[in-house]
């Protein structure tokens, strides 16, 4: 397995909008091309991929305000999950952050997803358990 972790395309949106759907799991949201679109076009933020030979396995999300940077929608294609892509996806979003001057990353996770606390906890990630995130869709 020869696995590429690298920054999307506009000629990936479609690709992102399947694996998102098999991979990352529910989302208050709906996914829509042109915000993958604006996204990629974002100089401060990064939606990085783990390409199998062109067939997209996994991915994050990378976004940095000028004060912390922010983690989500990882998602690794089920089949290709337990053998590292998470964390591959994770340090290359850390890089790319670190990259733009980022001193603090968090992460935004789906705590009712099974695998997900776990899987932030291995790659370093401590739960804040005093922070709580109010959200409003526009």
């Amino acid at each position: 397995m020869t696995v590429e972790i690298r920054k999307a395309t506009a000629n990936d949106v479609e690709a992102v909008l399947a694996l998102w759907q098999r991979a990352t799991g529910p989302t208050a949201l709906v996914d829509r091309a042109d915000d993958i679109e604006r996204l990629i076009r974002t100089p401060t933020s990064a939606l990085l991929l783990a390409d199998d030979n062109g067939e997209l396995v996994g991915s994050v999300v990378a976004g940095w305000d000028g004060w912390r940077g922010n983690l989500y929608r990882v998602g690794v294609a089920p089949e290709r999950r337990s053998h590292g892509l998470g964390t591959r996806l994770v340090r290359a979003a850390e890089a790319a952050l670190a990259a733009l001057g980022c001193p603090r990353v968090t992460a935004l996770v789906h705590l009712e997803l099974g695998d997900a606390a776990p899987f932030w906890n291995k790659v370093g990630y401590a739960h804040d358990t005093e922070v709580g995130r109010f959200v409003r869709n526009l």
